[in-house]
């Protein structure tokens, strides 16, 4: 992980709620895969304590693209501070050949980077946006994209389909929302797959992460193994068939 400044160097609107930044990072941060982020402040004091975790979801000569919501004014030439890259890569295999991906009430921006990999080896992407990520625009999303939408998981109809379809399958959703949307996506995959592989089914862990380096043990995410491993060194995407998700649940007794 490096410390540096980056520039904001390109402000673009992709629609009404969202726009990206054209990053010129510190080489050490421009080597940056899908699913790895940045840790952001953008003042020179500490109000807000806690920085942002800012998004990849492109590359180009050398800048690294975030998106933002419009909520947020930045301007051209702003220099900010920047902790990353953070997190390991999504486990991608070379051999995926159909990659499922699912938001669960988030924005489904996480997943770009790692899908443009993807369609450059030629495999088919479908993504699922189910509840508030249904709002995601379709004009910020690579065309090659398939894309279903329901309002609920329950109302997915095509579920059984797309998950007995996919080689991999990722999703993402924002806490306290992630644990429960991850134990009814497992139930299914395992009804429907029968056998699943150690690498097939990831959910993406995103707990405050006032450090980034695993210090504060504030983002640890508990395995079958009883071992807690802190998400912002050790994911952000775990395996489920891996994860307790039981005792990840918010105020859970252990019971």
């Amino acid at each position: 992980m490096a410390h540096g400044q980056a520039i904001i160097e390109r402000i673009r609107r992709v629609s009404a709620g969202i726009q990206r930044l054209e990053l010129a990072v510190e080489p050490a941060q421009q080597i940056i895969g899908g699913g790895q982020f940045f840790l952001v402040r953008t003042t020179g004091t500490y109000d807000p304590y806690l920085r942002e975790a800012w998004l990849p979801v492109g590359l180009r000569d050398g800048a690294v693209i975030v998106e933002r919501p419009t909520r947020y004014e930045y301007a051209p030439n702003q220099v900010i501070d920047v902790l990353g890259p953070i997190g390991k890569p999504f486990p991608l295999r070379d051999s995926t050949r159909a990659l499922l991906l699912i938001a669960y009430e988030a924005t489904p921006a996480i997943f770009l980077l790692m899908a443009q990999s993807a369609l450059a080896r030629r495999a088919a992407v479908t993504l699922v946006l189910i509840g508030q990520a249904c709002r995601y625009p379709l004009e910020a999303l690579p065309s090659a994209f398939e894309v279903t939408r329901a309002e609920y998981h329950e109302t997915w109809h095509e579920r059984q389909q797309q998950i007995a379809w996919a080689d991999q399958i990722f999703a993402v959703a924002p806490p306290p929302y992630d644990v429960p949307a991850y134990l009814r996506l497992l139930e299914d995959v395992q009804r429907i797959r029968h056998a699943m592989s150690a690498d097939l089914l990831y959910g993406i862990f995103q707990p405050p992460m006032p450090c980034g380096v695993g210090a504060c043990q504030a983002c640890l995410v508990r395995l079958h193994n009883g071992e807690e491993v802190p998400a912002c060194v050790d994911g952000i995407a775990f395996d489920l068939t891996r994860v307790n998700l039981l005792q990840n649940l918010p105020d859970s007794t252990g019971v």
